[in-house]
Formats: structure tokens, C-alpha cells, sequence
């Protein structure tokens, strides 16, 4: 996907961006992305430390490179831990949120449902709660195509989290954005913009 980067450029520089999950496959891509377009702050959330450790050296290294200003803050958490989460949202202010953390191998899950659903479900339940209590201006769950008419457990959590995120965002009247079909609630200027698209 061609991305455009002066769009992107408009909507990061010189702001405090958290990615959850950023170890992870499609967390660490948007660390990639995002970097370059001139973050202030980058906070890498993720529960594993050699994940965390990998994409922190990497984009450190591409910082360096780059001769970028951004400061690049590892924090070793679960997005289990709401209390965790909102302290890191009151103490750094992300203006965006990307909800990437998940456990998203079919199988893997499947073996292991309780802790499936308590990452996946209650895991965006929390980090979307921090969201709001901390005024994040813009919330974007990563999803999968699995929670369409989900067969599995994995499918099926992550189906869970997107519709706790219509609640959270009905229940409080902030704006809510589907990606895949357009559809936009307005919504109040002054709450998170919650946003979801799969993958």
C-alpha cells in the first residue's frame, strides 16, 4: 500500500503516539511507519521483553540513522494491568492509541480459550477504559477478518473486543468510526475517536 505520508505526517509529527503490542507482527510494522513520520514521543507497550527489546534496539538504530528527534519509551506491561496502563496514559498523554496487542494464533488460543479472552476481551476493555479516562483523542483497534461470523476462539474474542468498543463508545457519546464500511458517528469534539479496522 502506497501510504501518504504527508496525510500521516499531519496527523503524528510532534505528537506522543502508544502502540500496544508493539512487538508483535503488525504492532512492530506500525512502529516502523509511524516513526517516520516525526513523533515526539513513541511508547512501545508490550508484555514481552524480548519483543520489546527487538523493536526497541531496531527503531533506536533507525532513529539514529535518521537523525530523528523522537524519544522511543520501552514499557514492559499487559494490557491486563489497567492500573499500569492508566498510569502510562496520565503520565505521557498519547494523543493515539493503536490497540494492536492480541493473541491471534488460532491454534495457540484455542489450547489456552480463558487466556485468549482475558487478553484479547478484556485486554481492549481496559486500554480503551485508560483511553478515556485520560482524554486520548484517537483510539484504533487492530482487528482480523476472523471475527466475521467467528468459527473460533480466537475469532470470536477478538469479534467480543470490537463490539466492547461500540459500547464504550455508544455509552459515552464518542465519536465511533468503522474503517472497513465508512460508517461515522460525530459524535462530542471533546471525547476519544474510537476507530477499528481487520486485517
Amino acid at each position: 500500500v502506497a501510504l501518504d505520508h504527508e496525510l500521516l505526517a499531519r496527523k503524528f509529527a510532534h505528537k506522543c503516539v502508544m502502540v500496544t503490542g508493539a512487538g508483535g507482527s503488525i504492532g512492530s510494522q506500525l512502529c516502523r511507519e509511524i516513526m517516520q513520520q516525526g513523533p515526539a514521543e513513541l511508547l512501545l507497550v508490550d508484555h514481552s521483553e524480548f519483543a520489546l527489546y527487538r523493536i526497541h534496539q531496531e527503531l533506536e538504530l533507525l532513529a539514529g540513522r535518521n537523525e530523528a528527534r523522537v524519544r522511543i519509551v520501552p514499557l514492559l506491561v499487559s494490557v491486563c494491568n489497567l492500573n499500569r496502563i492508566l498510569e502510562i496514559c496520565r503520565s505521557f498523554k498519547p494523543t493515539w492509541v493503536y490497540h494492536a496487542a492480541a493473541y491471534k494464533h488460532v491454534p495457540m488460543v484455542e489450547a489456552n480459550p480463558g487466556e485468549g479472552v482475558l487478553n484479547n476481551v478484556f485486554g481492549t476493555l481496559n486500554v480503551a477504559r485508560a483511553a478515556l479516562a485520560t482524554n486520548v483523542e484517537h483510539f484504533v483497534l487492530v482487528s482480523t477478518d476472523k471475527a466475521v461470523r467467528p468459527t473460533n476462539i480466537m475469532g470470536a474474542s477478538k469479534r467480543v473486543a470490537e463490539q466492547v468498543l461500540q459500547a464504550l463508545a455508544g455509552a459515552n457519546g464518542a465519536p465511533f468510526e468503522d474503517v472497513q464500511s465508512g460508517a461515522c458517528d460525530s459524535g462530542s469534539p471533546h471525547t476519544t475517536r474510537f476507530s477499528m479496522v481487520r486485517f
